[in-house]
């Protein structure tokens, strides 16, 4: 069946609701009772996603795959920032739920934050217009031997006023780690997050971006799940002679992710679990729903989420 075929069958049974299906995504995606929700980044398809029809015709992708929200990069909407309550209006009709938009915040020193924050203003004003409920920050640090970091005092106060920027607009500020934030004994993460104010920063945890840097995921998830809203959830192996590490299928690599989920099952974590499978990153995978239909499975299959 083609992509359009499917995408057309989709919204046709969601619209109808024929055999419950409509009624039970509906229910997924915006019941607040459901504590832990998973939802899938849509860069399995590359970053950012060139085309809103096509953003659509990957959502549409996804609802039949089973999720229930999706989180991209901001570049992916950005175009259509004008038109944010008709995007909010195809989101809803296909019952998905818009998580979040990614985007950076720079920790150099030449960087002015107020220049940052009035991006981060912009985006979080059109996105939450959109629906979206969260926004998720990586964090750019030095490069070349001419960049200086902020001081963390500096970090936490810029972290801070865009968590505070993010709540006027309704949206939980998340940071997002990379593997810079995991070195170090205690690692930076640690200091990051006590120097920001829990009621305004919030942690995006990439159980694979830094492993094995840093503390064991699992051990990391018991210890600071209060304080994440999202998990990018992924897999990987060790890269060969030691290089960068390799995605790979849910259960196939060296990430306990049993062991990360278990403490939000226990006690009654409420937030996303955001798929993030990359291959082939910034392109797009070879088979994207492919990849992401096995990690949805082995979810539902060994996590029971």
């Amino acid at each position: 069946m083609t992509l359009l075929l499917r995408r057309d069958l989709i919204r046709a049974l969601l619209a109808a609701g024929i055999g419950g299906l409509g009624a039970k995504l509906s229910s997924a995606a915006h019941d607040g009772n459901s504590a832990i929700r998973v939802g899938a980044q849509t860069n399995t398809w590359g970053a950012p996603i060139k085309g809103y029809d096509h953003l659509l015709q990957i959502l549409d992708e996804l609802v039949q795959l089973g999720y229930t929200g999706f989180e991209t990069n901001y570049m992916s909407l950005d175009p259509e920032s004008s038109d944010a309550a008709n995007c909010r209006r195809a989101f809803e009709s296909r019952h998905i739920q818009f998580v979040a938009p990614h985007g950076n915040i720079s920790f150099l020193q030449s960087d002015p934050a107020d220049d940052q924050i009035a991006t981060v203003k912009r985006i979080a004003g059109y996105t939450a217009a959109m629906g979206a409920t969260h926004f998720i920050a990586s964090g750019r640090f030095p490069r070349k031997p001419s960049e200086q970091q902020m001081e963390m005092s500096a970090m936490a106060d810029l972290m801070n006023r865009a968590g505070e920027t993010c709540k006027t607009e309704g949206l939980k500020f998340c940071y997002h780690n990379h593997v810079h934030e995991m070195q170090g004994t205690p690692p930076e993460l640690d200091s990051m997050l006590q120097a920001t104010d829990p009621a305004l920063v919030w942690l995006n945890y990439d159980i694979g971006n830094a492993y094995p840097v840093g503390p064991n995921p699992a051990e990391f998830s018991a210890q600071h799940y209060r304080r994440i809203a999202i998990y990018h959830i992924k897999d990987v192996k060790a890269g060969p002679t030691g290089g960068k590490n390799v995605p790979t299928d849910l259960g196939a690599g060296s990430i306990d992710i049993p062991g990360v989920i278990a403490p939000l099952k226990k006690n009654h974590w409420h937030g996303w679990l955001v798929v993030e499978r990359e291959s082939n990153y910034p392109k797009s995978a070879d088979n994207p729903e492919a990849l992401l239909k096995q990690c949805r499975e082995y979810l539902r299959r060994t996590c029971g989420v």
